[in-house]
């Protein structure tokens, strides 16, 4: 999970036509210019990572020579263990040079810069410490998906763009190699993927494969080929030659390597259940993938208490719900609209009710080929070149989206008011470039996964009942999962434990071995979605409760989006001081969650005051449970 391939791995590239908001943050930084020398350690840190690896420099900034970058050489980065090595010094280095500079020099907004830029350094130092680890064909999130995301979206900006993306495809099956000979030495070790894990990665890389002279990489290719006009009908009939050449020849036969190799390696892991119980290093690797994936430093055990409590509210509002309203019948309510144009032009229709004014946008959105869609993935929004921010781009797994509602929902998500208007209205305000390489996971896919519950408070055609029934179960859903993500990979729960947790709650423990399954395969990936989800949802509660009716729901969105992306303690802040200024308290030290049971790790248990109530709807709740990752953030 090296910096340089987090960033290829992302490939997160979207783009829109921009109209002017500032930020309060940047209005203070005009007022107070700060520390210059600050400014050009920052971009120089920008300047350094884009020259490290080609792929990132395309992804995140078209015009690199303006921005002093050289271009690196039209290659896949190294893979090696010593590459993780190399990371974990360059991140110490970062950090070093970070905390020579006094803090109390800088601007309002250059303080934010230096507290986001220190947790990224901070948590990608602690991610390459342990690269035995590091699962690189995990089914969900390994290279063998990300590869295929990155060269199916590629923009081509000129003849030199096409030249360089048939040089790195040239290279993938050396870079595949140095992947597969790191995975041999972490199986020798004892650390692999599960049969289940391999299963699914094996099935993946064949769907992939078994498409030959009509592969999407040739399909996709050419398509885009035909459309460039500062190419000559020579020019691409050659391309075309040679990128068939190489997909049919090196590339899919690559793949079809690594499926083989895998094999060969099945059933090395000398371990079982969650992250935790690898002999050797499991439990602290686990807490450095949680604080990455949740922006949040609290304790595995802190947000498991945190999940338990929000979920005991939610199912309380759902015994609530199922008592006053016909559920049957709102089951079957529908928003009415089943096209992505025409959802995507009604949510954008509706964001100045609930956000502040964005930018004006252009976007497309389409519908992946089911060879390269990953089976995990229900859809992904691609981030734009921080200096060229004028095209969107959703793409949507039809295989995933089974109707109108999820599809209304998974575009709320992707694009209005989700991750398209997030990161375009952040951009908008001219952040400092290195933000661009900050990931904080557990706030962007949070946002997006607030952002469903926004919009399904407009959902047009929904009565209150309905309205209510859907955003309960989405926050349950992902909640509920990440809650046993946390339980079984950071506390080694097992399978009864899973089972004793659901029916503490009045859950169905039956659910107990899917949700265990789930989490084993997929360690870490829930996590920003349910944990990013409930802390939004927590400050919304508590800024109400303390606000009464000074409460406004854009003023209160314009605080979380002002900053961008970070960590939560940031923007806990944030919101505290904006209740302030309004004459309202918040004091989250004062907050409270039940302690966490579990077979053979705490005495405690959690409240069982709903098991007798909710026993009925258990099933239904349940059964609701979606396991849905957006790929905002590939390496989820």
């Amino acid at each position: 999970m090296k910096q340089m391939l987090k960033q290829i791995l992302h490939a997160v590239c979207a783009a829109a036509v921009m109209a002017t908001v500032i930020s309060p943050a940047r209005v203070m930084a005009e007022e107070n210019t700060g520390n210059a020398e600050f400014d050009e350690f920052l971009n120089q840190e920008f300047i350094d990572a884009m020259e490290k690896d080609y792929l990132t420099m395309h992804y995140q900034i078209r015009d690199y020579e303006k921005a002093g970058i050289t271009k690196p050489d039209p290659v896949m980065p190294d893979q090696s263990l010593q590459s993780y090595q190399d990371a974990v010094q360059e991140a110490d280095a970062s950090l070093e040079k970070l905390k020579a500079f006094d803090f109390d020099s800088l601007s309002e907004e250059q303080q934010v810069d230096y507290q986001v830029y220190e947790n990224y350094l901070e948590n990608i130092a602690a991610l390459n410490s342990y690269p035995m680890l590091d699962q690189l064909f995990n089914p969900s999130y390994g290279i063998q998906e990300n590869l295929l995301t990155n060269f199916t979206e590629f923009i081509f900006y000129d003849k030199q763009d096409v030249e360089d993306y048939l040089s790195v495809l040239k290279t993938v099956p050396d870079c595949l190699d140095q992947c597969l000979d790191l995975t041999k030495q972490q199986a020798a070790a004892g650390y692999f993927l599960t049969d289940s894990q391999l299963d699914d990665t094996e099935d993946s890389i064949a769907k992939f494969t078994e498409k030959k002279e009509n592969n999407q990489l040739i399909v996709i290719f050419e398509e885009e080929i035909d459309a460039l006009d500062f190419l000559s009908e020579e020019e691409k009939t050659s391309f075309k030659e040679q990128n068939r050449e190489i997909i049919l020849n090196q590339f899919i036969p690559a793949y079809e390597h690594v499926s083989e190799e895998l094999e060969k390696l099945r059933g090395s892991a000398d371990y079982e259940g969650g992250l935790c119980n690898y002999k050797e290093g499991g439990s602290d690797y686990y807490e450095a993938l949680v604080r990455y994936k949740t922006s949040s430093s609290d304790s595995i055990q802190d947000l498991l208490d945190q999940c338990t409590d929000f979920l005991n509210q939610v199912i309380y509002q759902y015994i609530d719900l199922m008592r006053s309203s016909d559920l049957d019948s709102a089951e079957q309510e529908t928003v009415g609209m089943d096209t992505p144009e025409e959802i995507l032009s009604y949510l954008e229709s509706i964001l100045d009710q609930s956000y502040p004014e964005g930018p004006e946008v252009a976007y497309t959105a389409s519908y992946l080929d089911p060879s390269v869609a990953n089976d995990s993935v229900v859809a992904y929004y691609m981030q734009p070149p921080i200096d060229d921010i004028k095209d969107n781009v959703i793409k949507i797994n039809g295989d995933n989206v089974s109707d109108e509602n999820e599809l209304y929902s998974t575009l709320a998500h992707e694009g209005f008011g989700g991750h398209l208007y997030q990161i375009t209205w952040f951009l908008n305000t001219n952040p400092n470039k290195v933000r661009s390489l900050c990931s904080n996971s557990g706030y962007t896919e949070g946002w997006g996964m607030y952002a469903e519950i926004v919009a399904l408070s407009d959902a047009p055609q929904l009565s209150d009942a309905a309205i209510e029934n859907l955003q309960i179960n989405t926050s349950l859903s992902y909640v509920l999962d990440a809650a046993c993500d946390l339980a079984v990979n950071g506390l080694g729960y097992s399978v009864e434990d899973v089972a004793e947790y659901l029916d503490s709650l009045g859950l169905n423990a039956s659910n107990a071995q899917s949700l265990y399954d789930f989490v084993i395969s997929q360690p870490g990936t829930i996590l920003p979605y349910g944990i990013g989800l409930m802390k939004f949802l927590d400050l919304r509660e508590d800024a109400k409760e303390a606000l009464g009716s000074k409460f406004d729901l854009r003023e209160f969105n314009t605080v979380l989006l002002t900053g961008g992306d970070r960590p939560f303690s940031m923007v806990e802040s944030d919101v505290k001081e904006w209740v302030k200024e309004k004459g309202g308290t918040l004091d989250f030290s004062n907050t409270s969650a039940p302690s966490s049971p579990a077979s053979g790790n705490s005495g405690s248990s959690f409240p069982t005051a709903a098991v007798i109530l909710i026993l009925a709807a258990a099933a239904v709740i349940a059964a609701a449970v979606k396991r849905r990752v957006s790929r905002h953030d590939p390496l989820q």
